[in-house]
């Protein structure tokens, strides 16, 4: 049996109807937290290992607030 990994930006949407500025370096953090996982796997690291790996590189991208706080709505309360 192989393995599967997926990862996502949290609790945050990119929606396609951004503008390409602001939707291209999020999609573009996303494919690097998936790679770094992707290479991962692929050197044996154990799984939950990878887990970590990947959730600590995502949460030190400032696209996403990730230990920072939760999304604010559109009437800046979260």
């Amino acid at each position: 049996m192989g393995w599967a990994i997926a990862v996502h930006g949290g609790a945050r949407d990119i929606f396609r109807s951004l503008p390409h500025d602001r939707r291209q370096p999020c999609e573009e953090a996303l494919h690097h937290c998936l790679q770094i996982g992707v290479e991962a796997l692929e050197s044996n690291l154990p799984p939950l290992d990878v887990v970590e790996l990947v959730v600590r590189e995502r949460e030190n991208i400032p696209h996403f607030n990730a230990g920072r706080g939760s999304v604010l709505r559109a009437s800046r309360r979260a």
